[in-house]
């Protein structure tokens, strides 16, 4: 998420100027200390949206008024806002454990890293409503040439030091989205995905003969993914990865990279008709 503002709910306080732009990451560092301290000392602060993933339930330049919430009382469908990866970020709660909250912005196709305790700052009351359901919007399928033969070719994280996306059919030096100087449908499955599991199937059937790349258990965890060394490290999954992003599982309690195979191995069967997951 570092660096990157199309697409995300940024949040502004009001009334903050400066005639000296500030570095790089000390501007929104010290937004997030004076929201705090807003809330601490007045009970509420008064935000304005500077992006927009959070259309259409808030629009770039509306103000919006996060007031002070226990983190305990806070249920999916209502609008916190958070400091991620040094930004002020009002996302919908999707999902939540004990000890952390999943959120999504509702024009946004991948969760975000879950937000802890001490990520947290607030909640947009005004906002809350049911979590919006998703559907997957296939007019963009036609950014993919209606020909192939049905191949699906699924990519696993690569090993080190490269870390590439790996699959073991394929040439030396391919990359998924393109065969043959021809583009591919991509469509990425893992616990970041905004569309429901169930998606998958339907994707699988409007692609009729289309050629797919699968990209499996990839990671989006903000600042961390770009970090080869950290542990656990996989390759990491931006919006414009794939065309879909499909969840399986949650960043809350993510499974296996081999249940995500199987997963989709079995999806492949029943839809596509195919009686392997790998091809060329």
């Amino acid at each position: 998420m570092v660096g990157v503002r199309i697409g995300i709910l940024i949040i502004r306080p009001l009334g903050q100027h400066s005639a000296r732009k500030p570095r790089e990451g000390t501007r929104t560092t010290d937004e997030i200390t004076q929201l705090r301290r807003a809330l601490d000392s007045s009970g509420s602060a008064r935000l304005r949206a500077a992006d927009r993933g959070m259309l259409p339930a808030i629009a770039p330049g509306a103000v919006v008024t996060v007031r002070p919430r226990p983190f305990c009382e806070v249920r999916p469908g209502d609008v916190v806002v958070s400091g991620l990866a040094r930004r002020a970020v009002a996302h919908r709660v999707v999902g939540r454990s004990d000890a952390a909250l999943l959120t999504l912005g509702d024009n946004l196709p991948l969760v975000d890293p879950v937000v802890r305790p001490g990520d947290y700052l607030g909640v947009v009351a005004e906002h809350h409503r049911p979590v919006p359901p998703r559907r997957p919007d296939l007019a963009a399928l036609v950014t993919a040439p209606d020909l192939g033969t049905g191949r699906t070719r699924m990519w696993f994280p690569g090993p080190p030091p490269a870390y590439a996306w790996w699959n073991p059919a394929a040439r030396p030096g391919a990359t998924p989205g393109r065969a043959g100087g021809a583009k591919r449908l991509v469509i990425s499955v893992s616990p970041h995905g905004a569309l429901p599991a169930a998606a998958l199937d339907e994707l699988f059937a409007a692609a009729g003969r289309r050629d797919i790349d699968v990209l499996l258990g990839c990671a989006f965890t903000g600042p961390a993914a770009d970090r080869p060394a950290a542990v656990g490290w996989r390759p990491p999954l931006r919006p414009g990865t794939a065309d879909f992003h499909v969840g399986f599982g949650t960043p809350l309690d993510p499974p296996p990279l081999i249940e995500t195979v199987a997963f989709v191995r079995s999806r492949i069967r029943a839809v596509r008709g195919l009686p392997e997951a790998c091809g060329g």
